[in-house]
């Protein structure tokens, strides 16, 4: 009688132990993401450019859509891993590399500073780009449409933080915000972009 109680004592102790050990042993198995990437976020660094139904007014136009990772040409410009070059936003007009602002009668270079909000907006990661045209007057080998980094439209933040400006009536109230603001360009004397690239000029510039 006593053997078959204290087997019925071991009984319960040990399960309750096997079956934690068992538990354990899962969580140690699984694995564990060390410093190398995934095998799908290696594959994320192609650039993929896909033909795509546009919106419900024209059901038979294939939409382009480019993804992958960019290089930062300018504020306006940017340049995928296979050397396709798009617009950053075909509705907004931002400042050349070498155009110059001024804030409190001292230049800086305002093209360049835009430039770099653009690589820390878009922080390295993938972008999305929608074609719907060339560059027109710009560049006609460009493509021109509008960028995206996740659901975040670039050209929109470049003009609601006045790094760019509206070239379209979708985009002015972005302009109103930052202009009242006094964000980027806005917080001193500028040259229009499309101005400064036909020549006109700040004097002393």
């Amino acid at each position: 009688m006593r053997k078959a109680a204290l087997f019925g004592c071991v009984f319960l102790l040990t399960v309750p132990v096997a079956a934690h050990q068992s538990w354990w042993h899962g969580r140690i198995q699984a694995p564990v993401s060390g410093g190398k990437q995934p095998a799908e976020s290696a594959g994320q660094a192609k650039v993929v450019k896909e033909r795509i139904a546009g919106d419900y007014r024209h059901p038979d136009e294939k939409l382009l859509r480019i993804t992958g990772k960019v290089k930062v040409i300018d504020a306006s410009v940017l340049s995928f891993d296979d050397g396709t070059q798009v617009d950053v936003s075909g509705m907004t007009d931002a400042p050349a590399l070498e155009q110059k602002a001024l804030i409190a009668d001292r230049f800086y270079p305002c093209g360049k500073d835009a430039a770099q909000f653009l690589e820390k907006l878009i922080g390295g990661r993938l972008v999305t780009f929608y074609a719907f045209g060339d560059g027109g007057d710009r560049d006609p080998k460009r493509l021109r449409g509008r960028c995206f980094v996740g659901e975040t439209d670039l050209g929109s933040e470049l003009v609601r933080n006045g790094w760019a400006l509206s070239h379209h009536s979708a985009m002015t109230p972005y302009e109103i915000i930052a202009r009242e603001s006094k964000r980027g360009l806005w917080r001193g004397p500028f040259i229009i972009p499309e101005r400064w690239r036909k020549g006109e000029r700040l004097p002393g510039e």
